[in-house]
């Protein structure tokens, strides 16, 4: 199939059902020999992430990561060394293995561990990003712990306070905890004021960034946001102590695993044939070690309700929502009418499985 752009409505998404997206993005993946129960893994983390509205770390780097793996950078079929394991800790060597599927592997072994120990925790070297924090630390919530997820990036990104030289990446952390009947409580963010891939939309959109989000290659703040992507010097969300807090990060992952301090000489996503040297390190604490589950779920209830229930400005519209609460939404209701996929990434995808020989997604 010749894959063209449809040139009456380059702008407008192309709205597909989850199940179309999982099956022709699944397929793509194991046509490069990923093996099958990896390949819906890894698809299954970055279509969390388009049905949760978190285009910028959906499926437009599903198509990196692919890229990555027709290429060489991401290996096919994982390669990790367990390089430590004592109780309720664990330390692997992934050796550029893909960091979705080794992120999974660790939440879970995390999981198990908190299950014997009330605490696991799985730190993982030299490793490729896992993009999307959340989706691991969702994990833990589903199996009634709290989960956590820590990681350095692939780029270097926020300078110092007082400087203009990028020395650390945005460093994401995310946590969930099970709700009760609100499902989840999740939270996930970056230690910059914004991630490095909205500024990317920004730019394909022709639109301007807000004030401090970003300095241009001289060290002056930027709303271009092409100048923000040349210099990639993007400022922490609170200063200093944004800045300090992903070195804690970095001290979690790389400086923890033994892992390359900053990822190394990596540089992101491109090229695609070298290593990202990414490490990152996933927890879970046992809730049953304090607490039955279902009174802990009752307490985050009573937390939430009480956070909900602050009073408001005289003629607010916007409701108070706890973390996680319009993504969760936005998941439910994608699942029923479907996702609105970027048509450049529709274009992409298709561009690919052409190239793979595999079935393309299906037109608007």
């Amino acid at each position: 199939m010749s894959v063209q752009p449809n040139t009456d409505a380059d702008a407008q998404p192309v709205r597909l059902s989850e199940a179309q997206l999982r099956e022709t993005c699944t397929a793509l993946v194991a046509a490069f020999k990923v093996p099958a129960a990896d390949a819906a893994q890894m698809v299954d983390v970055f279509l969390q992430a388009e049905l949760m509205g978190e285009e910028s770390h959906g499926l437009r780097l599903f198509v990196q990561v692919v890229r990555r793996l027709r290429d060489g950078g991401d290996r096919a079929v994982l390669a990790v060394t367990p390089v430590m394991d004592r109780g309720a800790v664990a330390l692997w060597d992934a050796d550029r293995s893909l960091g979705q599927v080794v992120a999974a592997r660790a939440m879970r072994t995390a999981i198990e561990k908190a299950r014997a120990q009330g605490i696991g925790l799985v730190s993982v070297r030299n490793c490729n990003s896992f993009t999307s924090a959340k989706y691991y630390p969702l994990l833990a919530a589903g199996a009634g712990m709290i989960g956590a997820a820590f990681t350095n990036t692939s780029r270097k990104l926020m300078p110092p306070p007082g400087g203009i030289t990028p020395v650390l990446g945005n460093n994401p952390v995310a946590w969930a905890a099970p709700a009760g009947r609100h499902g989840a409580w999740v939270f996930d963010m970056a230690c910059t004021e914004a991630a490095v891939e909205r500024i990317v939309k920004a730019k394909e959109r022709g639109e301007e960034i807000p004030a401090g989000w970003a300095l241009d290659k001289d060290g002056h703040e930027t709303r271009d946001a092409a100048q923000a992507l040349e210099s990639l010097s993007l400022l922490p969300f609170g200063g200093y102590k944004a800045f300090n807090l992903a070195s804690v990060h970095e001290i979690l992952t790389s400086v923890l695993a033994a892992g390359q301090l900053f990822a190394g000489d990596a540089t992101g996503f491109l090229p695609y044939d070298r290593p990202m040297n990414t490490s990152f390190t996933l927890m879970a604490i046992d809730i049953s070690a304090f607490q039955p589950v279902t009174e802990f779920e009752t307490r985050m209830e009573a937390m939430i309700a009480a956070i909900k229930d602050a009073r408001q400005p005289e003629g607010s519209r916007e409701a108070i929502r706890f973390p996680g609460e319009r993504s969760l939404q936005e998941m439910a209701r994608r699942k029923v009418d479907g996702v609105p996929l970027a048509r450049t990434t529709w274009l992409d995808i298709n561009r690919l499985a052409q190239e793979a020989g595999t079935g393309a997604l299906p037109p608007a």
